[in-house]
């Protein structure tokens, strides 16, 4: 049964967990000192850096909470997960049987296995995944939306036991009709800190019970991610950078406080609107970007699908490009959309940071071959 939305604060959420923890510790307070393996500790979050979820155990039972990445303080939606017949509003897993609107949790449900749990997937065009596309083919696999346009009758015929889907810009209700089937926001892409975005991977996993393969990947991520981070600290030097391009007469600038901004300031580079405190981007025009980041030492570009990079097709494509430094000392930092980015980037978030570290700092990592952001040729 699909869970109710339920706008309550933050305080009351963590309180009621608090609550509910004091009477489970008082109620066994004996077993507890037996071990019996459902400690208080159980209930601590065990989400480290990501700000998007939580996840609390209580004993047999994991409830997930989603927080509105829009409205401040509130709860977009909570599950209850259990591994036996659920009772009214939980949820029993694994799941086995999912439609996933996002290449990301794809790319996670391949990490962690999962790849034959899913049944239906969106914009099929766009995603590279070799073992999705082959499944598609073979008809084991429906495109259940495109551009965000769900084809409702389909969804019914797929018969998935839930729907992975990403509400943008709070925009979070499906139809009516979709209303027998669990829908389950999955808003990774809301997190501002590359670690953050990466543990998303235990979100998915605790809705197919795989929450000690998902605890072994992240593990294996957050350790090479903070080793390369300690390495870039060294550094005395920071060049400067700035990011995106201008377009439709706007430049919409990466905040201070963005993804791409922390991987910036991670792999000992200055970001040029490190003081802006804003986690999305905000348009300027053409002049205000050239007047404060003219002179930085190196300029980010991610590409569109189909887009063939050069510093002449840059040029044609707007010739006050020429001016910046960035561009006249060849320092463009480039990553094709073709490269897998969009699918596979957010959990690497330490090859991330390792092309970048690369790129501001080559003789850190004098062996290294950047994998998605290399210096244009």
């Amino acid at each position: 049964m699909r869970s109710t939305r339920r706008h309550i604060s933050i305080f009351y959420g963590f309180l009621l967990i608090a609550v509910m923890a004091i009477l489970f510790a008082g109620c066994h307070q004996n077993e507890k000192k037996k071990s019996t393996g459902h400690s208080i500790s159980e209930w601590k979050n065990q989400i480290q850096y990501a700000r998007g979820f939580a996840l609390f155990r209580e004993g047999a039972k994991t409830k997930v909470i989603v927080y509105s990445p829009w409205e401040k303080g509130t709860v977009l939606d909570s599950f209850v997960l259990v591994k036996h017949p659920p009772a009214k509003g939980e949820i029993q897993v694994p799941l086995n049987r999912v439609a996933v609107f996002s290449v990301t949790q794809l790319n996670a449900l391949q990490k962690l296995g999962l790849l034959d749990a899913v049944v239906g997937v969106s914009d099929v065009k766009y995603i590279k995944n070799e073992e999705i596309q082959k499944r598609y083919a073979r008809h084991q696999i429906a495109q259940l939306a495109v551009e965000g346009n769900f084809f409702v009758e389909k969804i019914l015929e797929t018969h998935p036991q839930a729907m992975f889907y990403s509400p943008y810009q709070g925009s979070a209700s499906l139809s009516p009709a979709l209303s027998s089937i669990q829908a389950i926001p999955f808003l990774d892409f809301m997190e501002a800190n590359p670690l953050g975005r990466a543990e998303w991977i235990k979100f998915t996993a605790a809705f197919f019970g795989k929450e000690k393969t998902a605890d072994s990947i992240f593990n294996h991520i957050s350790k090479a991610y903070l080793k390369l981070k300690k390495l870039a600290d060294t550094v005395k030097y920071r060049p400067t950078v700035l990011s995106d391009k201008f377009y439709d007469g706007q430049w919409y600038v990466p905040g201070g406080d963005s993804y791409i901004a922390t991987l910036f300031r991670d792999a000992g580079a200055d970001y040029v609107w490190k003081n802006v405190r804003k986690q999305g981007s905000f348009p300027l025009d053409f002049e205000s970007v050239y007047k404060k980041a003219g002179h930085a030492d190196f300029w980010r570009i991610l590409g569109s699908y189909g887009e063939k990079a050069s510093y002449p097709a840059l040029a044609n494509e707007n010739k006050l490009y020429t001016k910046f430094k960035a561009f006249r000392l060849h320092h463009i930092i480039y990553c094709k959309a073709e490269s897998g980015y969009f699918e596979k980037g957010s959990l690497e978030p330490q090859v991330l940071l390792a092309d970048f570290i690369k790129a501001f700092h080559p003789e850190l990592l004098p062996h290294y071959k950047p994998h998605y952001y290399k210096i244009l040729k």
